[in-house]
């Protein structure tokens, strides 16, 4: 959605439905959180596998380039390290994100490598900078993006710090969400500025949620 579009959804909305939205999350959050940390490490790791696997046989796996994809680093998130590792085995180029201190922006940023990853904000693994090269958002052809709990509209919940939005409303690619089945919820409110899934996989389906296309 364009920046005044966003604006003039915003004005609309009360100061007392935007709390309610901001507590819905809030409580939608950290029950997603404490499900996630309830499921033990070697169920996640091989549910990850099979979503993995789900995932490099979809065609627009296949057919896409230079996929923009997150570098799993928090606990309970499906791990993405071996599908990284099979973009570049497959000759496709592979950009991550990075956040850079002060910045309130994702940094996009390619790689040849999972090499040299080192903790940065918020304990998320980056590449050296060094092994950076700083990647336009109309130059990847696909998003791969984590997130705590989505619904079938494309809804996504993510920390709160708005950082993928911001990100994904500077490109057109698909936005394509990784997540385990129990994160997938019933339908919840968002803000205007809130960007959607355009396609949701699980271990157990494909949700192509109809989001409204980024423009």
């Amino acid at each position: 959605m364009k920046p005044e579009k966003i604006t003039a959804a915003m004005q609309k909305l009360t100061t007392d439905r935007v709390a309610e939205i901001k507590a819905e999350k809030l409580r939608l959050r950290a029950m997603l959180l404490a499900r996630r940390q309830a499921e033990t490490k070697s169920r996640l790791e091989a549910l990850s596998e099979i979503i993995r696997r789900r995932l490099e046989e979809l065609p627009l796996w296949k057919n896409c380039r230079f996929p923009f994809i997150y570098i799993s680093s928090k606990p309970g998130e499906v791990d993405t390290h071996r599908l990284i590792e099979n973009a570049f085995a497959s000759a496709k180029r592979v950009c991550v994100p990075v956040l850079e201190k002060g910045s309130d922006n994702l940094k996009v940023v390619e790689i040849e490598s999972l090499d040299n990853l080192s903790p940065g904000s918020f304990g998320i693994l980056e590449p050296s900078a060094a092994a950076r090269r700083s990647v336009a958002p109309t130059e990847w052809d696909l998003a791969v993006v984590p997130g705590i709990a989505f619904d079938r509209s494309g809804h996504r919940l993510g920390f709160g710090r708005g950082y993928y939005d911001r990100l994904l409303a500077e490109t057109q690619a698909t936005a394509l969400a990784l997540a385990f089945g129990f994160q997938v919820t019933e339908p919840f409110p968002t803000m205007p500025q809130d960007i959607d899934m355009d396609l949701i996989l699980t271990e157990n389906e494909t949700i192509e949620t109809g989001a409204e296309k980024r423009q």
